[in-house]
């Protein structure tokens, strides 16, 4: 991350404080009923804005390794050595079989992965890194990792542990979110 990169962050993330305790800013528009007007809204929109800016920065960094972010990540899933098949993976990475199968094709194609019958499941087709995947996915692994502790550095240990507690918090709260107003 360069140092402008650094400074609007952390510019970003001084507005955000100062917002919060002044009650400020776009999204602290008062609503009459103790609510913050807009913030409901974009509360995904700022997750996702996130994890974009994240995932644009890691497939930047992996261009170099003539790789896309799905396909590190199933190097990433590979790792250690068991095999897996196509379907164990796209659960894991939360996409289709049908993706899955397209992204371990382009991975055999590049010589990272092989495929290979199960000993005991004559129809399910296991995929394994091989030497030069294992090779990517430590390199794919340290641009990752260094990418993720530049994202860090932006933030001070507070900012970064009541990120991760807030974060929680609100994965905790999505699956029964809504539900008073769905029930008669």
């Amino acid at each position: 991350m360069t140092d402008h990169m650094k400074n609007q962050t952390k510019h970003a993330i001084r507005a955000g404080h100062e917002a919060e305790e002044t009650g400020s800013g776009p999204a602290a528009e008062e609503t009459g009923t103790g609510q913050v007007a807009g913030a409901a809204g974009n509360l995904g929109a700022h997750i996702k804005r996130a994890d974009q800016a994240i995932m644009a920065r890691k497939a930047e960094a992996l261009r170099g390794l003539d790789l896309t972010v799905p396909q590190c990540r199933v190097l990433g899933f590979l790792v250690g050595g068991a095999a897996k098949s196509c379907t164990q993976l796209s659960r894991e990475a939360l996409v289709t079989s049908q993706t899955m199968t397209g992204i371990v094709k382009n991975l055999e194609a590049k010589g990272l992965v092989e495929r290979r019958t199960s000993p005991d499941h004559g129809r399910v087709v296991l995929v394994s890194l091989t030497p030069a995947g294992i090779e990517t996915a430590r390199r794919a692994s340290v641009l990752s990792d260094t990418i993720e502790r530049g994202v860090l550095d932006a933030l001070s240990d507070g900012d970064h542990a009541l990120l991760i507690r807030l974060l929680d918090r609100v994965a905790e709260a999505a699956p029964v979110a809504g539900i008073r107003l769905l029930t008669p």
